[in-house]
């Protein structure tokens, strides 16, 4: 939540009837605005200020309620409405005693003195320096767009800061060391890890086969009604099918248990080979059907989730996840061509990509389950992404040091000449980006083969909430901005 809080002059100037009814409708226009995109507090609200005659906060004792107030409210970012003039210790006070996100605002109006006050406040602020966030408040003027990308990354970032992020299988897989990480150190950004073996999914999935089995042949009727099933008698029958739904239902359920004492910002299931090659089933259908609002039993939460233990692909998700409000999208970087380059997960991802609607049916229509290409038995969810503007990203680290790196980029049709080439992993979802900038360039630069991804254009958004982090942010679209990174990471600086 943003909580939105407006000063003004404690002085009683002849002009104070029309100063305070100015600040009292530009403060309610602001919340307006922003409680269409974000969650909003109006701190001014609960201290009953619409009916005074001071309309802003003006006096130190004012400060010391809307610090109360805002300490017992979720609260992760404050917006400062210095619409005319205001004293600016009072503003101090209450970056200092919540330490918060700030973002000074006032309207492009010469009518009023809004610059005069943003800049005093702001060089107090940085006068002060008594916190990080006095240091790296932002300014704007008439600009409520910006403010609105502000705030969703503001609230991502500490939508993330409260998550609890759920490793089944732990980290790594297939030795890949780069989805380690110090997990201490990412509670500074990250609420807490928990970490599971496999054996809790594969022994509730029994029980459900066991006990519950009338649930899994519904799922499965369900399933195979509204999409295209490729039985083949080997990897992928009516009983492998059935193992799939059920591992799928036992993640559904285990989320919803820890749900009730703390938010699950994400998952990540590590198949590989525990599940996938000694259970004998791939549980495909987890990262298919988690992140996505609603499955073949009804509405449920969307839940970022990742594959192979890992942890930096999961932040990048739920953060994505948290930002844009849609299912990310988590692959592997398969394939580089001559101006694109290839997203595929070896067996699914989120079923929002096959039609890139919310609507699950619609989704159901564009997939097919089909077989394998490894492990011992299960299928895959093969789907081709659609055109559409998508923010692509991936957390990476450099000798302990954390980049974020982001690119914006369309996806392009995938034609039947490509197709036609693909024969590892064809059944897997595959999504094709066009590359802007030079191939060789990019693959020097990437910190890894897993990348996530949302629709829209996110990337401002993505900025303020590495800012807040205190990650650098890397851009994979800007052959500059991939020259200082490379050139930073040789120096080892």
């Amino acid at each position: 939540m943003i909580a939105v809080i407006s000063f003004t002059d404690p002085r009683e100037t002849a002009l104070i009837s029309e100063r305070e009814n100015y600040v009292r409708s530009k403060h309610l226009e602001l919340v307006n605005k922003l409680a269409r995109e974000v969650r909003v507090y109006d701190v001014m609200r609960d201290l009953g200020k619409y009916e005074s005659k001071l309309f802003g906060i003006s006096k130190m004792k004012e400060v010391k309620e809307a610090i109360k107030l805002i300490r017992s409210s979720d609260v992760h970012g404050v917006i400062l409405g210095l619409w005319h003039w205001t004293e600016p210790n009072l503003v101090i006070e209450l970056a200092k005693a919540t330490s918060l996100p700030l973002l000074l605002y006032t309207s492009d109006d010469p009518e009023w003195a809004g610059t005069t006050c943003v800049s005093a406040v702001g060089a107090s602020l940085w006068e002060s320096s008594l916190n990080p966030n006095m240091i790296k408040h932002y300014r704007v003027k008439g600009n409520v767009k910006k403010v609105v990308k502000w705030a969703r990354g503001i609230e991502a970032a500490g939508k993330l800061k409260d998550s609890l992020l759920l490793l089944w299988g732990g980290t790594y897989a297939l030795g890949m060391e780069h989805l380690m990480d110090d997990l201490s150190a990412l509670k500074a950004i990250v609420g807490d890890f928990l970490i599971e073996d496999q054996y809790v999914l594969i022994r509730r999935a029994e029980e459900i086969l066991a006990k519950d089995r009338e649930r899994v042949e519904k799922f499965v009727n369900e399933l195979t009604s509204k999409t295209e099933v490729v039985f083949d008698g080997k990897m992928l029958t009516e009983e492998s099918l059935k193992k799939e739904v059920a591992l799928y239902l036992a993640a559904k359920d285990r989320i919803s248990e820890l749900s009730k004492s703390r938010r699950v910002g994400g998952v990540s299931i590590k198949c590989q080979p525990e599940i996938s090659e000694i259970y004998g089933v791939d549980p495909c259908l987890i990262p298919a059907f988690l992140p996505f609002p609603k499955d073949l039993e009804g509405v449920k939460e969307i839940v970022p989730t990742v594959c192979e233990g890992d942890i930096k692909g999961l932040i990048t998700s739920t953060l994505l996840y948290y930002i844009s409000g849609r299912p990310p999208l988590f692959g592997d970087l398969k394939y580089l061509g001559e101006g694109y380059f290839v997203l595929a997960n070896c067996g699914a991802s989120s079923v929002y990509y096959a039609a890139l609607s919310e609507d699950l049916d619609s989704n159901l229509r564009k997939l097919r389950i089909a077989p394998q290409c490894q492990g011992r038995g299960g299928g895959a969810v093969t789907y081709r992404t659609p055109s559409a503007l998508m923010t692509v990203a991936r957390l990476i680290r450099v000798r302990r040091k954390y980049y974020m790196q982001v690119m914006v980029a369309e996806t392009l049709t995938i034609s039947r000449e490509f197709e036609d080439k693909l024969k590892w992993g064809k059944t897997w979802p595959h999504t094709l980006f066009k590359l802007n900038i030079d191939g060789e360039l990019f693959l020097n630069a990437v910190g890894s083969n897993h990348f996530s991804a949302v629709p829209g254009d996110y990337l401002e958004e993505l900025r303020y909430a590495c800012e807040v982090m205190g990650l650098k942010l890397v851009r994979l679209d800007e052959e500059n901005s991939i020259k200082s990174f490379l050139d930073e990471v040789k120096r080892g600086a």
